[in-house]
């Protein structure tokens, strides 16, 4: 017996408080259960008026080490992918975030705290049909050496990426995966951002990286890494990479059935390759879909064609 995927949004609300990777400064953020078809929603705690920012690829105004969204009166919210990405892989379609400033926390450089704690939080099924955003056709997104592009795939969402650094510590490494819950936690969400130390001082002297430590991101000098505790994965850095494309990716407003291929993709190639999909409308449709049974690791069982309903 069959049934079709409801909208999503959390049981009870859950606070996260740690440091701005960025900004340096004590940032609090509260997760509030939301209604239907409003989509993910960040709230500036700090602004009294004009105050609500939607998480969408059209509010992305700045990739620069990574992704903030703003609204039309200037108002942003920075480095938001890692709970995006734990928002996806939870296939959450209806949250409100309140934040109290203009940077979420970067808690330890990951998504796995941010995943486990909404997972506690219990995640409840609302009254509407969910609908996923289909790639029917390809698109492609180049800049230089960074390549994005989505393409059809069976009713899932596959991620296959390629990395490249010219960096004795990061290599040529290839990764993918057929993205699900429990692969997410397993070995996406505990991959933390790494950064390299000769950087360090110009990035702050630019005002960015005053919040970062070795508690919350791996620091590469040269051939060493210096954190004690050395890397969760051998492979982690690709790991993180994912991790990005997944929380960028979720700025499309939908869980996305289609194939993702990166080659050195970052935070603007991937919001540049959601312009493009969103650009041609022959390139996507939207489905409702349906499962066989309540266990939906998988996500996806069967598409119910052309049928778009609330």
């Amino acid at each position: 017996m069959t049934s079709l995927i409801k909208q999503k949004t959390i049981r009870n609300e859950t606070i996260f408080e740690g440091r701005a990777l960025h900004a340096g400064v004590k940032s609090k953020i509260k997760l509030v259960p939301l209604e239907c078809n409003k989509g993910i929603l960040f709230v500036r705690k700090d602004k009294n008026i004009n105050n609500v920012i939607k998480a969408n690829w059209e509010n992305v105004t700045s990739t620069k080490l990574c992704t903030t969204i703003s609204n039309k009166f200037g108002v942003t919210v920075s480095t938001i992918e890692h709970l995006m990405s734990a928002i996806s892989a939870l296939q959450i379609d209806n949250l409100k975030i309140e934040v109290s400033g203009p940077e979420v926390p970067i808690l330890d450089g990951s998504s796995k705290i941010y995943f486990e704690e909404i997972s506690n939080s219990g995640i409840v099924s609302q009254e509407k049909n969910k609908q996923f955003i289909k790639i029917i056709k390809k698109v492609s997104f180049i800049n230089g050496s960074s390549e994005a592009s989505l393409s059809p795939s069976k009713n899932n969402f596959d991620i296959s990426y390629k990395l490249n650094y010219n960096h004795p510590l990061i290599k040529k490494e290839k990764y993918s995966i057929n993205l699900n819950k429990n692969n997410y936690k397993n070995e996406i969400a505990s991959a933390r951002t790494f950064g390299f130390f000769e950087e360090y001082k110009k990035l702050k002297k630019d005002g960015l990286a005053k919040g970062a430590s070795l508690n919350n991101c791996i620091v590469l000098n040269g051939k060493k890494i210096l954190n004690k505790t050395g890397l969760r994965f051998k492979n982690e850095f690709i790991r993180h990479k994912i991790l990005d494309v997944i929380g960028d990716l979720h700025l499309s407003g939908y869980s996305i059935l289609g194939h993702f291929q990166g080659d050195k993709s970052g935070h603007s190639t991937n919001n540049e390759l959601l312009k493009k999909v969103f650009s041609d409308k022959s390139s996507y449709t939207l489905v409702n879909m349906s499962v066989a049974s309540k266990k939906e690791n998988n996500i996806i069982a069967l598409q119910i064609p052309n049928q778009i309903a609330s």
